[in-house]
């Protein structure tokens, strides 16, 4: 996840219009590694993660991370200036209520980074071979979301300025994954970059950015 956590600090810190850091909340934090990165950069930078387990091991490495769920945050929790989630919202029951919070917690004029899959091309691509079936990865991802339709509930609950892209990608242990991942990867920036931004590889991760207005 590091180019994935680099390339979201180098956006955030782009968003600030005034000198100084922000308040980052990192949802589905895991060890921490963003909410580490993000504090390096002078940020004041926390996570939240429902593992007892994960969340201990992040504390011992001096992480602050909080024990729960975004949909238990009380408003008193906020403002942030920034919200992040990295491959959390197709794991969550209520995508829609997570926005919504998200848009809550934030200040106006507040960023939502959020990095997700988009797995039905691929398993429609596989389906007549019989494969792909797995990649829903069933129980752990509730859903998949195309593009438009993220961007389109981004809208409802009121976010203006949204935006998606490739991003950076993953960098998978195994030799096999790692080789996809990066080649997938460049050929969607590519196509992105040549289109100005009118095409998105279908099957491939993709960040979204999105902004509370101001007013």
């Amino acid at each position: 996840m590091s180019r994935v956590f680099g390339e979201a600090a180098d956006l955030l810190c782009g968003t600030r219009k005034t000198s100084g850091s922000g308040r980052v909340l990192d949802v589905g934090c895991g060890f921490g590694g963003f909410v580490d990165l993000m504090r390096t950069r002078g940020w004041d930078a926390e996570g939240v993660d429902p593992s007892q387990a994960v969340v201990d091991a992040a504390r011992r490495n001096g992480r602050p991370v909080r024990l729960g769920t975004l949909e238990a945050f009380s408003a008193d929790a906020g403002p942030y200036d920034a919200i992040t989630m990295f491959y959390v919202l197709e794991h969550l029951p209520d995508p829609m209520g997570a926005l919504r919070k998200s848009f809550d917690l934030l200040v106006p004029g507040g960023t939502l980074v959020m990095r997700v899959p988009h797995t039905t091309p691929i398993v429609r691509l596989l389906a007549p071979v019989g494969c792909g079936g797995e990649l829903y990865d069933p129980p752990f991802h509730l859903y998949d979301f195309a593009p438009p339709v993220l961007q389109e509930m981004l809208r409802r609950v009121g976010f203006v300025d949204i935006r998606t892209f490739p991003g950076q990608p993953t960098v998978p242990s195994r030799p096999g994954p790692r080789l996809a991942a990066s080649f997938f990867g460049a050929v969607a920036t590519w196509l992105h970059t040549l289109t100005r931004g009118a095409l998105l590889l279908p099957g491939v991760s993709k960040t979204t950015l999105a902004r509370k207005p101001v007013r």
